[in-house]
């Protein structure tokens, strides 16, 4: 059986390949990604589970699914032109990808699948800066963050609990690991960016507050809190805290072995380390 090994959660904000491409190893981004590559290189993955919400590239409002999950052989991206970011092909590991669709379908999860997609910055940012080379096999599991009506926070932290059974019920040797990623707080475009930028960190007190819930590994008041409109208060694509819960599901009551606040921006970086395959 496939074993779970790690799981991540971490910022896909596109501006951080270009920064740094810019300032080196003086980039937040570069430094606190490092410190989660470490934690992935220990853990020796075989395969990446990625969980991110798509940005209108992949999808768009005429099919929007609520989960979704690719399971073509390759996929490739950037579809978004994120800047500084070069063309990746990705490999998908399409056996895994059918196994979890049909395993979540049977628990009752309504997935969506799709055989023709490419792929946004929201999950190459993370790739980019983890496995640079590409040389991991993904499965792309897709969350609508942005578009009301959001999936309930409670279904979200369900999901990353049938996640795991699903993934160790999968008949392989494989060494999986999760990474799921977006802000806690952040507007793009919208009426509450910063002045002369184009986003903005509506509730920096919601992003800390989570913080302190993830440290605690008591999920309860996060996800009774975690409501479609109490969440797009603090931004309006702070709807990917969504995919943080997935995280947190699959973890249990474990607080995070690496924990990095990055207030300015809304966003944080998380690793867990996952011993006996389930939490």
């Amino acid at each position: 059986m496939a074993e779970l090994v790690a799981v991540y959660a971490v910022p896909h904000t596109p501006s951080f390949v270009a920064d740094a491409q810019l300032n080196g190893s003086s980039s937040e981004a570069v430094r606190y990604f490092a410190e989660i590559r470490n934690h992935l290189e220990l853990a020796r993955p075989d395969l990446l589970v990625t969980i991110n919400n798509d940005h209108f590239n992949t999808f768009f409002f005429d099919n929007l699914p609520t989960f979704a999950i690719g399971t073509a052989e390759m996929t490739a991206g950037p579809n978004d032109q994120t800047p500084g970011m070069p063309w990746y092909k990705v490999k998908v590991e399409t056996n895994a990808a059918k196994h979890l669709l049909s395993t979540l379908i049977g628990t009752g999860f309504d997935f969506s699948s799709t055989v023709d997609f490419e792929i946004d910055h929201g999950v190459l940012v993370p790739l980019h800066f983890l496995t640079p080379d590409m040389n991991l096999p993904v499965v792309p599991i897709f969350i609508n963050c942005v578009v009301p009506p959001l999936p309930l926070a409670s279904r979200c932290f369900a999901l990353g609990r049938a996640l795991v059974q699903a993934i160790v019920s999968w008949e392989s040797d494989a060494r999986v690991a999760i990474i799921s990623s977006g802000s806690l707080s952040l507007e793009i475009g919208g009426p509450r960016v910063a002045v002369d930028k184009t986003f903005g960190v509506p509730d920096p007190h919601w992003a800390a507050w989570i913080l302190q819930q993830i440290k605690s590994g008591c999920h309860e008041d996060l996800i009774s809190r975690a409501t479609q409109e109490r969440m797009l208060q603090a931004g309006n694509v702070a709807g990917e805290l969504l995919n943080w819960i997935v995280a947190l599901g699959m973890v249990g009551r474990h607080p995070p072995t690496i924990l990095i606040d990055q207030p300015q921006l809304g966003n944080a970086f998380a690793a867990w380390t996952i011993q006996g395959g389930v939490r």
